[in-house]
């Protein structure tokens, strides 16, 4: 049999960072089999972001690339979009190696199509040539 669990975290789609309570049930390795019920939250997002949470994780990875030809040294780096936390150090692998070349703008794309996720990787500030 299935051992039920009691979790409590906050939400943290909107200000309001409701205190969840949510039953789940946990499989013979411990992993979650199943979401049972969600509670503490005062809008349906803390629904959706309890079992997001608990199945597949994401998360915005930030980061920073070096910069080729530019004032400054790092370009700071971020996905447009939440990914899955599971793949954060495969992607950091692949973006250590990352090089831009100066000028850069701003919401340029630095990596497209991240780890086949759809999500781009793109360009936190302006950087200009040196």
């Amino acid at each position: 049999m299935n051992a039920i669990e009691t979790l409590q975290f906050n939400c943290s789609t909107c200000p309001s960072e409701c205190l969840l309570t949510v039953e789940v049930e946990r499989d013979a390795n411990g992993a979650v089999a199943a979401v049972r019920s969600v509670a503490g939250n005062s809008c349906p997002r803390g629904d959706k972001f309890a079992h997001q949470e608990l199945t597949c994780p994401m998360r915005v990875l930030t980061t920073t690339v070096a910069v080729s030809g530019g004032d400054e040294a790092l370009l700071p780096v971020r996905t447009a979009e939440a990914i899955p936390l599971a793949l954060h150090a495969q992607a950091m692998a692949l973006i250590r190696g990352v090089v831009v070349e100066a000028p850069i703008r701003m919401g340029d794309v630095v990596l497209p199509n991240l780890l086949n996720t759809g999500i781009d990787l793109i360009a936190s500030m302006d950087i200009d040539p040196a």
